[in-house]
């Protein structure tokens, strides 16, 4: 889930996070729109902040390119092992 997707479920201001986070509403306006990735030190606070709801991998986009669930990774990696030689 995205910050800004997060913000707007929880009807909560920029302001409002960035205070409950301890950074600037400016720093998590840029982190909500997409504008910057929170440094090492701002990622496990807003992971903490929205229980999980939004980690690294959000801002990265990581999670919406793996498969569906581990039955469709597990078939992906078996297609794509090299096959027994006959």
């Amino acid at each position: 889930m995205t910050l800004k997707d997060w913000l707007a479920e929880q009807q909560l201001s920029a302001s409002d996070f960035a205070a409950r986070i301890g950074r600037t509403a400016e720093s998590v306006r840029r982190y909500a729109n997409g504008e910057r990735i929170p440094d090492k030190e701002t990622m496990p606070l807003i992971a903490a902040e929205t229980a999980n709801a939004v980690t690294a991998n959000d801002f990265f986009g990581i999670a919406t390119m793996l498969p569906g669930p581990a039955d469709d990774l597990a078939a992906l990696v078996a297609d794509q092992s090299p096959s027994e030689a006959a």
